[in-house]
């Protein structure tokens, strides 16, 4: 496993995030984003899965994920170098209700697109491009993968022929979840330092727990415990690339301390949240 190029491009007039990765033999954990993931592969294949349907994308192509659906990533064998842009979904709806009334999203999550992904690798190049010039080239090739790719919410998609219809943040396919699942969802999203009791919501619908944690898993692509230690590890992440210490952004959404945080951080993004942090902090000129 190598990890050999692992860094946080965090510019504090930037909509997001970079992350340049190069990877041998390394491979993500199930996880999901609160933003749009927008991917250029440089070299290599990439083996993931999108709720738990398999993919591969190769040198040329992009991989975009929307918030919330949860995803792996990395390879097996060989090198694999991307440039990925965590997206804040604010400034992508902007760009879509820009090109057209009512918006816009992407199918996904697989664009075969040299042209485009050579324009997304040099977008995201490590260099020392100014926060300003980089937020113009950034809205530029957002703008344009919108406009050659894009396309209206409810329409089927010329590629997919509708596959991309429960491309969202949370897939409407499957059976009827009961309100439960829904209620619990609903609850940790809007506090992430809650501890929801499972035992006593899947009681109070005449359930076990283990069907209760089935039943979210099915809808939301992860275990309640899962899916909300990585919308802690998410929200955490906004908090500390705002400026808060790491002590206080791991209190704030529920972990015992910060080594809880660091921890899990590591296993959802692959890099410790000091990288972070410590990028934030070039970028406000600390």
């Amino acid at each position: 496993m190598a990890v050999s190029q692992h860094i946080w491009h965090c510019g504090a007039g930037l909509p997001g995030d970079v992350l340049i990765a190069d990877l041998r033999a390394y491979r993500y954990d199930a996880h999901f984003h609160d933003a749009w993931s927008i991917g250029a592969i440089a070299q290599g294949r990439c083996a993931f899965t999108v709720h738990g349907q398999a993919f591969e994308a190769g040198e040329g192509d992009l991989v975009v994920i929307a918030p919330g659906q949860v995803h792996t990533g990395g390879t097996s064998a060989g090198l694999l170098a991307y440039r990925m842009a965590y997206i804040e979904p604010a400034w992508f709806q902007e760009h879509a209700l820009a090109l057209r009334d009512g918006g816009l999203t992407l199918p996904g999550p697989v664009i075969h697109d040299a042209a485009l992904c050579g324009q997304w690798l040099a977008t995201l190049a490590p260099d020392e491009t100014e926060d300003a010039l980089r937020r113009g080239r950034l809205s530029a090739a957002l703008f344009g993968l919108l406009a050659a790719h894009g396309w209206a919410a409810g329409e089927a998609s010329a590629e997919g022929g509708g596959a991309a219809a429960g491309f969202a943040a949370v897939p409407a396919a499957g059976p009827r979840i009961p309100d439960v699942c829904a209620l619990l969802f609903e609850r940790m999203r809007a506090d992430p330092a809650c501890a929801p009791d499972l035992e006593a919501l899947a009681r109070a619908e005449g359930k076990h727990r283990s069907t209760l944690v089935k039943q979210f898993a099915r809808r939301y692509g992860l275990p309640p415990q899962a899916w909300l230690r990585n919308w802690r590890v998410a929200r955490a992440r906004a908090l500390l690339r705002g400026g808060l210490p790491l002590a206080d952004a791991a209190a704030a959404v529920g972990f015992a301390d910060q080594a809880h945080l660091t921890r899990v951080f590591k296993q959802v993004y692959g890099s410790p949240p000091g990288v972070l942090c410590k990028s934030a902090a070039r970028a406000v000129g600390f």
